[in-house]
């Protein structure tokens, strides 16, 4: 039996913290990125120059015939525009050469919640109305209907605030007691179940859905979060600004009972 094969196309955080996931499971993991140079060298994966922007280099990529291919995008800036550069027009290219290929490897594409526009903290799940209310949750939903009309099998991947090692922002944040607190519902999820849960579903195939919430178990109110995560710390929330107006990323409270349904088993239920 030949080994099997998946493209990380993006070969960030979580491509890599997954790529070293599937090499354990006995994969051959390729990582394609614009400047591997720049990437930590792991065992087992070979980590290639490509742009996903690039049509001609993601064609040569593809002529190597891969089993799976997961998408890890970022924006090549924060605007509108480097939203689109950044997603929907790899998605664009990556559309058009899989219609070209007799048999199309799998897709799990890595989205965000953000494609959701909730605001009252209402529960959302796979079957909610997707209605952005920012940028970069319209790029990012137009990027996921763009790879969703290839022939691939495709899973996407919605996740949630993701927090683990190396993303600190707001921890940063509380200790200078520059965080402001908002009356929203919040959701998160550890990158290493991020990566967890793409592995798993990449060693289970009949796990197919179009669409994944990937979240933990529990919503919190962003005060309680904020306090959680305060005396982990060892600071005070008390005298952080407080506002009753809920903020660009809206407020809802996600369920993950689809992704609970496929088996998997999280290794950061709540934060």
């Amino acid at each position: 039996m030949s080994q099997a094969k998946v493209l990380f196309l993006g070969y960030g955080d979580i491509a890599q913290r997954t790529a070293q996931l599937m090499v354990a499971a006995g994969w051959q993991v390729v990582g394609a990125c614009r400047h591997p140079d720049r990437k930590p060298a792991i065992n087992g994966v070979e980590v290639v120059a490509a742009d996903a922007n690039n049509e001609r280099e993601l064609s040569a990529l593809l002529a190597h015939e891969f089993d799976a291919i997961v998408v890890t995008l970022t924006p090549s800036d924060y605007s509108r525009e480097g939203y689109h550069q950044g997603y929907v027009v790899p998605c664009r290219h990556l559309q058009h050469l899989l219609h070209q290929l007799a048999n199309p490897p799998r897709v799990l594409y890595i989205s965000s919640t953000g494609v959701y526009g909730h605001r009252d903290g209402e529960w959302v799940d796979e079957t909610s109305p997707t209605k952005p209310t920012s940028d970069s949750g319209e790029m990012l939903l137009q990027a996921e209907q763009v790879i969703q009309g290839s022939p691939a099998a495709v899973s996407i991947l919605r996740c949630s605030g993701i927090y683990g090692p190396g993303r600190e922002r707001l921890q940063q944040q509380l200790r200078e007691g520059s965080a402001v607190i908002t009356p929203a519902w919040t959701n998160r999820i550890h990158s290493d179940d991020i990566a967890g849960f793409i592995a798993y579903l990449l060693e289970n195939p009949a796990h197919n859905a179009p669409v994944y919430l990937v979240t933990d178990d529990e919503p919190l109110l962003q005060a309680d979060a904020y306090q959680r995560m305060a005396t982990r710390l060892s600071v005070s929330i008390d005298n952080l600004k407080r506002t009753d107006k809920v903020g660009p990323r809206g407020s809802k409270r996600l369920s993950n009972k689809l992704m609970r349904a496929t088996g998997y088993v999280l290794k950061h239920p709540t934060l």
